[in-house]
């Protein structure tokens, strides 16, 4: 894959360019409760001892959809691109650097620049030490740990392991200090990791160790098939094929083997529970196709593990914009004045038999798959989607665009959510240029006081003042989307003196996007969605207006509220914006 610097980025962007709230808008408060690291101190004795374990169920009901499984900060909320990605908690040298007290204090406090709540209103003292605890270590691996075990009995076997590791300390600051006093400074840099991974392990009372995942779990087999899913492709002999098995409790374990002249694999003496999560991946052409799999799917026929692996193109004929759903609400903004809020969730369609992707990528190992551009004298307001876009800027000749680093699988279901703000006085043109065809559904939900006018708009409903249009799009020649806007709906709000600051515009981003796929799944997509999906929505729904209650007649604490509201809504969009 080719490299991109500047000058070919540019003539990318031009080459691809060329080509063919439920209640109202969120309300923004941020409860930080001080916690100095005098009183946290003040409350460890000698019977200060978190519980890790009940740190991982903590962490596995509240950090998941962010932090991801492992901590590595690929949440599904992470690659749905509706936060940007968190810090890898299981990078050493980042967190060997921080001290548990540090890691305490974020989670009492919350960290709203990363829309990360503080969680001192929902979770006790005693509840934040056990995750924050279990969080720091996740960066300790069992081949680190093995070597600390090995340190501590080879080299200071005499040593007395410390009963109790001040959380004030970082792994780096009490690692040195171990070197010296324990081993005489005879450590190298990573010795000392190790050596101080096992002690700290072994002051929670953990026996100096995870347990391996599935250590009491039933053992069996998983086998399956990789297929070529291309026509005319063949599949290597010595393909590789990933297992990952285990959960956040018990750790996770991995396995690999090679397929056979078939295609087949098959992994022996693996542990099959329904506590599991699995994942399996085929390795071609250096690159991962992998899959979930529950243990019902496992303990089916062979077959039903079937790894797809493709071809590449770089052909943008093959894509066409399957699906776009837009909904439009005022903002005002401090600095810009009036304008429109607009959440745009795009769904992309492969016709081709191959993954798409340019064939050009950035320094850092992305990809450059995907151009979008920004509607005409629009400001965009999406960040980076934890990693997954690439933002341009003031381009020449270009608006403001997006590169997703995502790859086109064949079909349709490559979804991207973006966020715009579009001034507007009274009236406004959306105009939006595509650099693939059109052959798209397109639902547009306006807020109160918002109308729309354009060929091929059809209103649908209109559902507490808001109005549903839908339209069929199909263009191949200068694809783009444009209609017109008019109304006043800041008239029409009781609140209109409410000015939205720069600084608190990312906090607002996740709720009017999680609000906009309420709206989109209430309205318009219920219709291309099943009864199951449906269900789930009611559900989140009923959940959302009781809690409302709860709030307002104060059976709930106010952190608690705003953070299960968010989780909630956030709920609502990976059902509208989760990709493939």
């Amino acid at each position: 894959m080719k490299r991109l610097g500047w000058p070919a980025l540019l003539w990318m962007l031009l080459s691809l360019a060329a080509c063919g709230g439920l209640g109202g808008e969120p309300e923004i408060v941020a409860t930080v409760q001080m916690a100095p690291a005098a009183r946290a101190i003040a409350s460890i004795n000698d019977a200060w001892r978190p519980d890790i374990e009940n740190g991982a169920r903590i962490f596995a009901e509240r950090c998941v959809e962010c932090h991801g499984t492992s901590g590595d900060g690929q949440g599904d909320l992470v690659l749905a691109g509706s936060v940007e990605r968190p810090l890898d908690m299981t990078d050493r040298e980042q967190v060997a650097a921080k001290s548990p007290l540090a890691w305490f204090e974020i989670i009492t406090r919350g960290k709203i620049e990363n829309l990360m709540p503080p969680w001192a209103g929902a979770l006790s003292e005693a509840e934040r030490w056990d995750v924050a605890l279990y969080a720091y270590t996740l960066a300790y691996d069992d081949a680190l740990l093995a070597l600390g075990e090995r340190l501590w009995r080879e080299t200071c076997g005499d040593c007395a392991l410390p009963a109790l590791i001040p959380p004030v300390y970082s792994d780096a600051d009490y690692g040195a200090l171990l070197n010296a006093d324990h081993f005489g400074a005879a450590l190298t840099d990573a010795e000392a990791a190790a050596a101080m991974a096992y002690a700290r392990m072994t002051s929670l009372a953990l026996d100096g160790g995870r347990r391996a995942a599935g250590a009491s779990a039933q053992l069996g087999m998983i086998s399956g098939v990789v297929v070529h899913g291309t026509a005319g492709g063949a599949l290597p002999g010595d393909t590789t094929v990933q297992l990952r098995y285990g959960n956040i409790d018990e750790g996770f374990s991995f396995a690999e083997t090679t397929i056979d002249s078939d295609g087949g694999f098959q992994f022996n003496d693996i542990p099959l529970a329904d506590k599991f999560e699995y994942m399996l991946g085929a390795v071609y052409d250096e690159r991962l196709f992998n899959r979930r799999a529950s243990v019902a799917a496992l303990r089916q026929e062979a077959d039903a593990l079937r790894l797809t692996v493709y071809d590449e193109t770089n052909d943008p004929f093959v894509l066409s914009v399957a699906g776009i759903d837009l909904f439009i609400e005022p903002l005002r903004l401090d600095d810009l004045g009036a304008g429109l809020a607009i959440t745009q969730i795009l769904t992309y369609h492969n016709n081709s038999d191959r993954l798409y992707t340019s064939g050009r990528g950035f320094d850092d190992g992305r990809e450059a798959a995907l151009l979008i551009q920004s509607p005409q004298g629009a400001l965009l307001l999406s960040g980076d989607g934890g990693g997954r876009y690439v933002v341009i800027e003031d381009m020449e000749r270009l608006p403001d665009s997006v590169i997703d680093t995502l790859p086109v699988m064949p079909g349709e279901g490559h979804r991207l959510l973006l966020e715009y703000w579009l001034p507007y006085a009274g009236a406004a043109i959306f105009e939006q240029a595509f650099s693939n065809s059109l052959d798209a559904a397109l639902t547009l939900t306006l807020s109160d006081g918002l109308e729309a006018e354009g060929e091929g708009l059809r209103q649908q409903e209109t559902i507490d003042g808001a109005r549903v249009y839908e339209a069929a799009l199909q263009m191949e020649r200068d694809p783009q989307l444009r209609f017109g806007i008019n109304g006043d709906p800041f008239a029409l709000s009781s609140d209109e003196g409410l000015i939205i600051t720069s600084d608190a515009l990312p906090l607002l981003l996740l709720g009017v996007a999680a609000v906009a796929a309420a709206l989109f799944l209430g309205f318009g997509l219920l219709k291309r969605r099943g009864a199951e999906s449906a269900g789930e929505i009611d559900r989140l729904v009923g959940e959302l207006v009781r809690l409302e209650a709860d709030h307002d007649q104060g059976r709930i604490n106010h952190d608690l509220y705003h953070h299960r509201r968010r989780e909630l809504k956030a709920r609502l969009a990976e059902l509208m914006a989760s990709d493939e």
